[in-house]
Order: C-alpha cells, then structure tokens, then sequence
C-alpha cells in the first residue's frame, strides 16, 4: 500500500510539472568491470567469474539490469545487480572470446557499457610423470610398493587436479591422490603376484587429462640364489704368491646375475674380497695373496633381499723348489761338435736333494739329461751330442708334492757353412770396369741362411777394399786383383774362396765427334772436333779421314774446304790409338745446304719524298751459290693508325721497284719495303729504314705584270701568279722588284705608276710558300713606255711555249683559242685545256 502511494505521488508529481512545462533530465547509469583488466591473461575452458559495479543516480539498483556479453556471445542474460550495485557472471571462455562487454540500463533504457580485452590463451593438459614403480624394478607380492609421482598444469594449482592410480589386474588402487603443492605424490601399497600395468590419471579443472603407463612384474615371494664354485677344483694347491682364478656360477629366480652380490673369503685369511656376476651369473675372481697352508675359500652370494647361497672349495698353498742356471749363459753360441758344459744350483725348503727330480730338455732334441743335484744342491754335466740350431734349454726340478720349478736359457749350435764358388766379373777387365765378385754354392747344415764376405788384395796385399764390387779408380793397367769370398751363416764364417784377375790395357776413346758449321753450304770450309781420352792415362794419337758421299779424300787434316756441291754428305771419321791398342773409330756426317741469298742494302731514290714523288728501291743482294736470285718487293704505308701492305711486286730478277706517291702515300706518312730476295731453294729478307714522307714545297707558275705597256708615271704595275701545292696546303706569295737589275724596296704585287720611268725594266720575281716551305721562284719582266706606239695590244690563251722567229720576235703557241683562261676549258676543237695567262708582245 505504501509503495503504490508513493507511485502514484510521484506521478501526479510528473504530471503536474509537465503541466508546468518542467522537464526532469535521466542520467544514464554507469558500470565498472572489478574483476579484469585489459591484457589479464586467461585461459579457454576454465570456469572464470566475471564481476562489475554499477551506479545510477536516478535508479536504484533494483531498478537497473546486466547483460555480459564475452566475443559475440552473451554469457549472462540482463539481471539486476545486487543490492550493492555488484554484477557477477561465471562461464568458460572459448577460442575467440577475449573482447568482455558488460552493459547495464535503467527504466529509461539510457545504458552504460564497460569493456576490457583479455590475452585469452589455449589452455593446456597437465602433465605426469610416474617415478617409482619402474619397469626394471623388482617386486614382490609380501612387501609394499612405493606410488610416487609428479604431476603439474599450467592453469590450475596441484592441488586443483583430480588423480587416480589404476592396476590392469586389480583396478582403481587406493594409493594416495592428493599432491602437495609441489605437485609430488607418494604413497605405499601392496600388489598381487603377477604383470601389472600401472596407469596414473591426471584431469585438470578444464577436463583435460594425461595419463602415463608402467608395466612391472610382482613376484609371488623372493627366492634364494642358486651358486656353484666350478674351478680351481677342491683339492687343488698352487705356489705362494701365485695368481690363482677362482670362477663359479650364480643365478637367482627373481632378479638378473649382475644384481648380485658376491663375497669370498678363507677360513684362514678372512675376507678375501668380492665380485659381480656377469648377465649370465659367471663369476671370476682372481687372487694372489693366500698364506701358505690349506684353506677352505667360501663364495657368498646374496640378492637384493638379503637372501644367501654359500659355496665351499679347498685349496692348498705351498713353495716349490727353486733352481739357478749357472751354465751356459743365455745367447751363447757354439760350433757344432763343441763340448757344452750345463750346470745349476737346486734347493728345496721341504725336500732333500736326492728327493728332488730334474729335466734337461732342449725345443730341438727334447730331454736330453735328467741329472739332479748332488748333495751339494748341484746339477751339472757335459754333453757334445746336441743338434745345430738355436735351442731353447728348459731346466725343470720338481719336489716331492708335485710343486716344481723350470729355468729357461736359449742358445745356439752353429754348423758352419761349406766353401764356396766364386767368379769375377767382366774377363778380361780394363781399367774403365768395375770387377764384380759372386760367390755361391756354400749351404749351412742347420739352414741357415749364408752370406759371402769379400775382401780385394792388390799384387798379394790386403788393400782394405770390401764389398762384392771393386770400383775401377782402384784399378790400374797390370793390376793383379785377387777376391777372396768367405760364408757366413750370421754366426760362424766357413772356409773361403779365391778368385784373381789381371787389368788389361783399355783402348783409348773419342767422344763428341762433330763437324761445324752444323748446316754447311757450298762454300765454307768445315772443322772436325773431337775430345780423346785414355783410361790408362796413354798418350792418344788419332786419324782423321774426310768422305764425300762415302768417296775418301785426301785430307787428313782437321779441316776440309769448300767448294761442296748441295746435297753432297761429308763424313769426318776419327780412329784412336794409345800405341798399344786402336779404340772404335768414330763420325760425324753433315748434309751440304743451299747457301740462301744475301741482301746487302736497300738505298731510295729520291732519297727525300714528297707527296707525288715516285719512290724507288733498289735491293743490293748476292747468293755465294752463283743461283740466279728473285726478287719480291712488299710496301707498306702507315699513315699513324697502322701500317698497310699497298703495294706487292714480284720483279723477277729486276732489283728495283717503285711505288707513286699520288696513289699511295701523302706527307707525313711513313714507308717501308720488304724484300724477299730468293735463289730457288732458299730465301733471304730484309726491311728497309722506315722513310717518311716529307712536305711538298709550293709552286708558282705564269707569272703575268700588267699593263703589258704601261705608261711611265701614269700604270701601276701589278704582279700576279697561279700557284698550286700537291698538300692541298694554302700557298703564301712573297714579292720581290728589280729595276734594271738592280733591288727594289717594294715588296708588294704593285708598283705604283708613279716611280716609273721611261725604259726601265722591271722584274718581279714571285716566291710561294705553304707555310713550311718556300716554293721555286718565278718571274716575269715588263719595259715601261717601251715602244708604245707599235704596240698591237694584248690577248690570253692556254700556251704551250715560246719561239722566237727569224726577227727576233718571241711569239706564244696557243692550245686554245687567245682569250681564255682560268679553269679548265675546252676550246672549239673539242680539246680540254688548264689555261695559263701569258701577255703577246709584238714590237714593230
């Protein structure tokens, strides 16, 4: 009744401020997420609470509602908060849910949104590991068995897993499953006897598991060793202080040979020591250290529950005799036949003498003696009777309880080897040979192997020389040289053998016989050298004799002159002699060659040339053959990129050739000529001094003064030419004037009118120049006012001379019609002319 009252209040309130045109704002309400922050890391599958706050200051938390909402799905529908305004919402997350929104709104559906963005992370099963029990380990059903393991995950604590151990015979097993905070578990249970497979179980607060599997085998109860001492046999006895090996067996029903425990013992020593058993229960235990008296030795073998098996054998210790070999020593050698003494000292500390046995034996003729020691404690006789060869003398003395010791000494019973053959090597000998000796035949009677000594006497004297070779500089002519060869067996020598030669005289010999020149032509003169030599030290005298194609000459000088003909063979055959005896003739033979032509020179002409020269060469050569000699001429051009052939000649036997400088060459350009000078069968070449190609002065031609008549004081006399340059170079004319044969100041083309008179004779001579050289000078000669008025005038044409008639009047022969000059014309004939001007002066 109450809150309906207040209602209603509160709406005839609204209504009646809306009358009055007031409005009432809503605030909006707001949340707050409490429990997370942007980045907290969470896992997928593991059950999270979510919480959040909310405030309104319109609203009372009753009137507000909460919707959370986890990636796209909403995870708690709209539901108020509680009355302290705290929203809470519990839910697993999944892949791709890691954007949270909670939205809170009020009655005016005005909302409020709070989000954060979490590092969601897969979550991962735990892990396990069992410890004990193992595989290998040994079980059995009457004594507890320890569980033990570890167990972690990387979301949940320990203690949060859920864990349970399973045997596939007797299954879930109350073992403990609680782990400590660590993670580790341990408890100890019982199993029935047979094969368990042992499976430890791991669940996280996700639900994923683990589980890992152990298969053991639990016995029923443990059983006792089974052992066997097997050797030395009982009853056996050795020396003191002698290794012996004691081996016996030992197995067990339960566990592996090698598990065991073995100990071994003397009920007069005490403990001995102990062993292992192999995996195939053998047990080997050596042992050196046994007083001396009977012993009772007891191997105890116990398994990993202390379970025994005991093994007994006797076993004696005692000290056998002792004996020293005084005679013979150890590598002492003897002749076959020789009388050996053996002798040793034996001694016994429980026996007397005469109860001691000893053997003599020897590797080759076995027991040769059995005498023992006298009272003494000596053994010892002579014997002559033992085979050749090396022996291996064993002395065995044996007491009265079988104990026994043996000595051991080798020697050796030398055979000696039989007397040898022996030859020398080469027969007869010279001085020039090296004697070799070879001994053979010599066999030792116990086979061993037989070597031969040499020793050389010199005319019956021992020269101190060994070895089976005797070199040739200890020979001389007339030397008596005797070998002697000795066998030996590497222990005794035999008897010898000897052998003698006498050196006879060498022939004396040549060697580097040859004719010079080597490659002789017709007409040189050829030398025969050789070197002679003597082994026996002989002076040498020698015979020359010279052959053409095998015909005997008459020279018998070291020398043989020419004049041969080609083709001829020319043998110089050489014979030794010492004056006792000839050595082998030796030769050398030459061919005669082709003697090739000689080119002496090559001279120019001109020997300075000018772009448009004709350039001649003219080869000075000779053949000492008297062949008749051909001539090829090849030019070469290099105008500064590299030289080119432009120009090949074969003149036959003409000696000179020439090559025009229009087509070929221009200044600057430098010339060479090669000339291959040939007499049929051989050649000769030679290349000229490069010439290089000089500067082609200018020239001045037609040269021309006008007026032809000039008017003394009035006519300005001008001096013109035509010029040309086979350069192609600009050509420079230089002026000089003469007036009756006397110089000038003028040195221009022009006279001025004005210094002219009547009847002088003036000159004007033109010099050109292309700016490296001056050209030949021309000129041409005027008289001023000189017969003015016989003058029939003037006219130009292309002349071919002058001649002078039989009044002495100089008239012009024209090519072309009077009146033309310059460049080239043709006259009316048809004729081509290059026209030069000429003045025709005609005095009455």
């Amino acid at each position: 009744m109450k809150t309906t009252l207040i209602s209603t209040l509160i709406l005839l309130m609204a209504c009646d401020r809306s009358e009055k045109g007031i409005n009432i704002n809503n605030s909006a309400p707001e949340v707050v997420i409490t429990s997370h922050q942007d980045g907290d890391v969470v896992y997928t599958d593991i059950p999270t609470e979510f919480t959040a706050t909310v405030t309104d200051s319109n609203d009372g938390f009753e009137d507000l509602e909460v919707q959370w909402t986890m990636g796209e799905r909403v995870a708690c529908s709209f539901a108020p908060p509680d009355v302290n305004g705290l929203t809470t919402c519990n839910t697993s997350l999944a892949e791709g849910e890691g954007e949270i929104q909670v939205e809170v709104r009020d009655p005016q559906n005005s909302t409020g949104l709070a989000e954060v963005t979490l590092d969601l992370q897969l979550s991962n099963a735990p892990t396990a590991e069992i410890l004990s029990p193992t595989a290998d380990g040994v079980y059995y059903s009457d004594e507890i068995i320890e569980f033990a393991a570890t167990v972690s995950d990387v979301e949940d604590a320990p203690e949060e897993l859920t864990i349970s151990w399973e045997s596939s015979l007797m299954g879930v097993l109350s073992a403990e499953t609680m782990p400590d905070s660590s993670g580790n578990i341990s408890d100890f249970i019982n199993l029935s006897p047979g094969e368990h497979g042992i499976t430890l179980s791991v669940e996280d607060t996700s639900g994923k598991s683990t589980s890992q599997t152990v298969t053991i085998m639990v016995s029923g109860t443990n059983a006792t060793p089974v052992c066997e001492i097997q050797s030395p046999a009982s009853g056996s006895f050795g020396l003191e202080g002698e290794m012996v090996i004691f081996e016996g067996i030992a197995n067990d029903a339960d566990s592996d040979s090698n598990l065991l425990t073995v100990e071994w013992s003397s009920n007069i020593d005490g403990g001995l020591g102990s062993s292992t058993p192999n995996s195939s229960g053998e047990v080997t235990f050596p042992y050196s250290d046994l007083s001396n008296n009977t012993h009772v030795i007891s191997m105890t073998v116990t398994d990993d529950r202390g379970a025994q098996c005991v093994a007994d054998t006797i076993y004696s210790v005692g000290s056998p005799p002792s004996i020293t070999l005084t005679s013979p020593s150890p590598g002492d050698i003897y002749t076959q036949n020789d009388n050996i003494t053996f002798s040793a000292t034996v001694t016994d500390n429980e026996d007397q003498p005469t109860e001691l046995s000893v053997e003599w034996n020897s590797s080759i003729d076995g027991v040769f003696s059995t005498t023992g020691p006298n009272s003494s404690d000596i053994a010892q006789f002579s014997s002559n009777q033992l085979s050749t060869g090396s022996h291996s003398i064993t002395v065995t003395v044996t007491d009265s309880d079988g104990l026994y010791s043996d000595v051991l000494v080798d020697i050796v019973v030398n055979g000696v080897p039989t007397q040898p053959t022996v030859s020398l090597t080469p027969i007869p000998a010279y001085t020039t040979d090296d004697l070799v000796a070879t001994a053979s035949g010599s066999t030792d009677p116990d086979g061993q192997p037989v070597t031969y000594t040499y020793e050389w006497f010199l005319n019956g004297n021992n020269s101190g020389i060994t070895g089976s070779i005797l070199p040739n500089s200890n020979t001389a002519k007339g030397n008596i040289w005797m070998v002697r060869a000795t066998p030996t067996d590497g222990i005794t020598t035999g008897p010898y053998t000897e052998e003698s030669v006498t050196i006879s005289n060498s022939a004396p010999t040549l060697s580097g016989v040859s004719i010079s020149p080597s490659a002789p032509t017709t007409q040189d003169t050829l030398s025969c050298t050789f070197t002679e030599s003597d082994a026996d030290g002989d002076p040498v005298s020698t015979t020359i004799e010279w052959f053409i194609n095998n015909n005997l000459q008459s020279s018998s000088s070291s020398t043989l002159a020419g004049p041969f003909q080609q083709g001829q063979t020319v043998t110089c055959r050489v014979t030794p002699t010492d004056g006792t005896t000839s050595g082998i003739a030796s030769e050398a033979t030459v061919t005669i060659t082709n003697a090739p032509p000689s080119i002496a020179s090559i001279t120019y002409s001109p020997s300075a040339v000018t772009t448009d020269d004709i350039l001649t060469a003219t080869v000075s050569a000779s053949d000492s053959d008297g062949d008749p000699i051909t001539y090829t001429f090849y030019w070469s051009v290099d105008d500064g990129t590299g030289a080119q052939l432009v120009q090949t000649t074969s003149t036959g036997s003409f000696e000179s050739d020439s090559l025009d400088g229009v087509t070929h060459f221009d200044r600057g350009d430098t010339i060479t000529v090669e000339v291959v000078a040939n007499d049929g069968n051989g050649t000769a070449t030679l290349t000229s001094t490069p010439l290089v190609v000089g500067n082609a002065p200018p020239s001045a031609f037609n040269v021309l003064i006008s007026p032809s008549d000039p008017v003394a004081g009035l006519d300005d006399l001008l001096c013109t030419a035509q010029t040309s340059d086979a350069d192609m170079d600009a050509v420079v004319l230089s002026y000089e004037w003469t007036v009756n044969g006397v110089p000038s100041t003028i040195t221009a083309d022009t006279v001025p009118g004005s210094q002219t008179v009547n009847n002088e004779v003036w000159e004007c001579a033109v010099t050109p120049n292309d700016g490296t050289d001056d050209g030949a000078t021309a000129s041409a000669t005027v008289t001023v006012g000189a017969n003015n008025e016989g003058a029939e005038g003037a006219a130009f044409c292309a002349s071919a001379g002058l001649t002078t008639d039989s009044s002495g009047n100089q008239n012009t022969f024209c090519l072309s019609d009077e009146g033309i000059s310059g460049g080239p014309v043709q006259d009316s004939t048809g004729n081509t002319a290059q026209p030069g001007s000429i003045y025709i002066f005609s005095p009455e």
